[in-house]
């Protein structure tokens, strides 16, 4: 398992944690401001001599709130700072009934572990750590601009897309840590480097490790990245044969769509998405008495991939791309393992306590090897030569590893199994060859596993998710899910397929509910609360919206009897799923580019069934 599953896992429950004001007592509300960056720029200029807390409120405003006292003593306390000048005579002290979340902390002393829990400040970093989340951003694909150090609105708009999603909250300096880490993996698996083709004179990211030459001509250099639908074409040519290159790309894009389109004396930029999905994107520069071109193309499922390509091209030798050694990312890299260790010493692993859930068993199947400690490298431009790609250069800065955490209980826990000889649960198509996502607890002690009867082959486990990857053999392509680019909202309609109770109901069931939190019990972030009825069985069954694309991955369901006995009444259509974006985390980590679709129509109830039976699967578990 990748070590920042564990770490964004940890640090959001931490997070979530802190958001809690206790009964009895009220945080001292200094100022408020419309946005997160109002609120951090005021804790800079007035309030950095203490240690602040900026919740946001349910009204979109950001508080910031000094201290945390008893109600019963607030007026004393409010009255005792003002008439000292240490708080303001507006200051007031609030209970945190309206604040939905914990936006930001600021430490008086931004030191050691400190500084993981404060609100990004960009101008902390330098130009070498920008550029270096610049591209983890693009790889995450929430950024389509220039490597270039320069972090404008484009950038803050990316690194805030990339926080909301991935745990529900302002981007802090732990979401740094969280993309470096990524980033150093995604590098280290494909070897991606910056290369220099002396021949066109040009640089951009190629992946060393995976790639392969793809039936290359005298026209052009043609190479496939052999873990994506990412290829690259280069040439040489004169001006004709380039404006010939360009118009060919810009006469392939689909009817009705909005193709990119740049001209100038000695630069040229294209790009288009075809009718069949694929993203063509055609770059030429005059260098040298000749125009050099590369010519990028993806589906739309890598498209992220294209565009970190075209953010790292530059005429020239590449500058390296890596942070900075002793900066601002590389102590903030550190102070997040620390807190990882720290909390590994604090909380050695302890079985987890019972609670109600829709499936038999849980657990973990896989045993995972630790992570040793890696050597400290950085990415150098290669030497320069022609085609094919083949230089060397070094990775990425690989900051220090540990021995991975065990992952904190989530509220919504599950009984000890007692598994019959046989049991079932439900999958989700994800791509086309065979790969389903699944709930961990489905197939946890499985001897034999089948996928609608065929033979299936257990390939990863997450028990901090309780998620599962299977692949099944298959003998042609299968129908395969298409998520939501979005998190289904509050109040949202959800359909549920799966197969529950099968030696009762023996079938396909579809159930329709409605998200009723976007969050589970106790402000759980990997988890969403919906009504749509689910029975034993259903685990690991997807929840789509009204499109038919995936928003969720049922996992657990209140016990009724359970918690009937304790506070007397029957809870209702109290059910979870693991969000959405949690499982395309999921589904990332292991190297698994999921799909999206922009723009899908809203479908009819019936028609949306047929499309979600074509990628629902019935697990078997012996």
């Amino acid at each position: 398992m990748r070590l920042i599953s564990l770490t964004l896992v940890a640090l959001s429950l931490v997070t979530s944690a802190v958001a809690q004001i206790p009964d009895g007592y009220c945080t001292v509300v200094l100022s408020s401001r419309p946005t997160l960056a109002q609120a951090a720029d005021d804790v800079r200029a007035r309030w950095s001599d203490r240690d602040t807390t900026v919740y946001l409120s349910q009204n979109g405003w950001y508080a910031i709130t000094a201290q945390v006292v008893r109600k019963d003593r607030a007026d004393t306390v409010l009255a005792q700072g003002k008439a000292a000048g240490r708080l303001p005579n507006d200051a007031l002290c609030s209970a945190g009934k309206s604040y939905t979340r914990v936006a930001a902390r600021f430490d008086a002393a931004a030191t050691g572990e400190n500084i993981i829990w404060q609100a990004v400040d960009a101008s902390r970093m330098g130009t070498q750590d920008k550029r270096f989340i610049q591209l983890a951003l693009a790889f995450q694909g929430d950024y389509n601009g220039l490597l270039d150090g320069d972090w404008g609105k484009r950038s803050q708009q990316a690194l805030e897309a990339y926080a909301f999603r991935e745990s529900g909250q302002a981007p802090a300096n732990w979401h740094l840590s969280g993309l470096a880490f990524d980033l150093v993996e995604e590098m280290d698996r494909g070897g991606w480097q910056m290369y220099y083709n002396a021949l066109l004179g040009m640089s951009y990211l190629f992946p060393q490790a995976q790639s392969e030459e793809a039936g290359s001509d005298s026209n052009f250099n043609n190479w496939e990245h052999t873990a994506s639908s990412l290829r690259y074409s280069f040439t040489t040519s004169d001006q004709n044969r380039a404006q010939g290159i360009h118009d060919f790309v810009y006469g392939e894009a689909a009817p009705g769509s909005d193709p990119y389109s740049l001209r100038k004396d000695d630069f040229a930029i294209t790009a288009v998405q075809k009718a069949n999905g694929r993203h063509l994107y055609a770059r030429s520069h005059f260098l040298r008495g000749q125009w050099s071109t590369v010519i990028l193309s993806a589906e739309d499922r890598d498209v992220h991939l294209v565009r970190a390509v075209t953010a790292s091209m530059q005429q020239g030798q590449a500058t390296p791309i890596r942070f900075q050694e002793g900066g601002f990312l590389d102590r903030n890299i550190q102070a997040t393992l620390d807190f990882i260790d720290r909390q590994e010493e604090e909380n050695p692993p302890a079985a987890a306590p019972s609670a109600p859930v829709a499936a038999a068993s849980g657990g973990d199947s896989v045993n995972r090897p630790r992570t040793s400690q890696p050597q400290q490298v950085a990415v150098a431009p290669p030497q320069a030569r022609p085609q094919p790609p083949t230089s060397t250069g070094d990775s990425v800065n690989r900051p220090r590893r540990t021995a991975e955490p065990a992952p904190t209980p989530a509220p919504v826990t599950r009984p000890e199994p007692k598994r019959s000889a046989s049991s079932s649960g439900t999958g989700i198509v994800v791509r086309s060859d065979g790969l389903v996502l699944t709930n961990a607890h489905v197939v946890d002690g499985c001897t034999d596993l089948r996928i609608d009867g065929r033979p299936a082959t257990l390939r990863n486990v997450s028990d901090t998710y309780d998620l599962a990857l299977l692949s099944v053999d298959a003998a042609k392509a299968l129908p395969y899910a298409a998520f939501a680019p979005e998190a289904a909202g509050l109040n949202s309609d959800v359909t549920v397929l799966g197969y529950p109770l099968s030696g009762l109901l023996g079938g396909l069931n579809v159930t329709r509910g409605a998200v009723s939190a976007v969050t589970g019990l106790s402000g759980d972030s990997i988890t969403m609360q919906i009504t749509a009825p689910v029975q034993p069985g259903n685990s690991g069954g997807p929840v789509v919206d009204d499109k038919g694309q995936v928003v969720g991955v049922v996992v657990s369901k209140l016990d009724a009897q359970r918690l009937a006995e304790r506070i007397g009444d029957i809870p209702q259509n109290v059910n979870f799923a693991i969000r959405g974006g949690v499982a395309k985390r999921y589904l990332r980590m292991n190297g698994v580019r999921h799909t999206e679709r922009s723009g899908a129509p809203v479908l009819s109830p019936v028609s949306l069934a047929e499309t979600a039976k074509a990628f629902t699967t019935f697990i078997e578990c012996d």
